[in-house]
């Protein structure tokens, strides 16, 4: 059997994993630069974290609005930066994560500087589930995002987004409506951050703002 250490980095890495395949929705698909994906994973670890902590939800509630959040504000803040390209997007994208890290960490109600704490791991029947239950959880998800990201880039919704990618003035030209499907993807991408930020904090039991910083975004 695995030891505890290596469930943990496993664990870690499984995480990773779903928040880079939702980065990649908006980056390598419809070729939109973004700077500040960590944010959208601290929007969803809050969420969660504050649903569990406050509002009396369990985990598995908790888990589907973090995503649902995540994705919405996406979807809000994609609109005005969608209006501005290359330079100017990274830049935008990355002023997003400083306000978001900025707001988790002077805001009281996020717990400012002393973060959030008492974040219980997933419970099943009752019981929380082990590390290695954990792993697979994490392993369920990775392979839900695949199947889903697999269906997308097949579809015609993949379609746009590579017509975009490639030349986004001559997309428009062939009648794809070019805001929507850069709006959709940031959408979904920052949906899929939102639940990596969720199970990444009822992981760690505890978060803070740093841990979703800008250096989060560029690792």
């Amino acid at each position: 059997m695995f030891s505890g250490y290596l469930v943990t980095v496993l664990i870690t890495i499984g995480i990773y994993v779903i928040l880079a395949l939702s980065l990649n929705m908006i980056t390598g698909y419809a070729g939109q630069i973004s700077l500040g994906h960590a944010a959208f994973m601290g929007i969803g670890a809050y969420t969660s974290a504050l649903l569990y902590t406050r509002a009396g939800f369990s985990f598995w509630p908790a888990f589907l609005v973090a995503g649902l959040v995540a994705g919405a504000v996406g979807a809000v803040l994609a609109i005005p930066c969608l209006r501005v390209r290359e330079d100017f997007l990274a830049i935008t994208t990355m002023g997003i994560n400083f306000v978001v890290e900025a707001t988790f960490l002077y805001v009281p109600f996020f717990g400012a500087g002393m973060g959030i704490g008492g974040i219980n791991p997933p419970s099943l029947f009752g019981s929380e589930i082990s590390k290695p239950g954990f792993l697979l959880l994490v392993s369920g998800v990775i392979a839900a995002v695949i199947a889903v990201d697999r269906w997308l880039t097949r579809s015609w919704i993949g379609l746009a987004w590579a017509a975009i990618r490639e030349d986004e003035a001559a997309a428009g030209t062939l009648g794809i409506d070019v805001v929507r499907f850069k709006v959709l993807a940031c959408t979904l991408g920052s949906a899929g951050a939102g639940l990596a930020g969720s199970l990444y904090a009822h992981f760690l039991t505890f978060i803070m703002p740093v841990n979703f910083g800008f250096g989060q975004s560029i690792v």
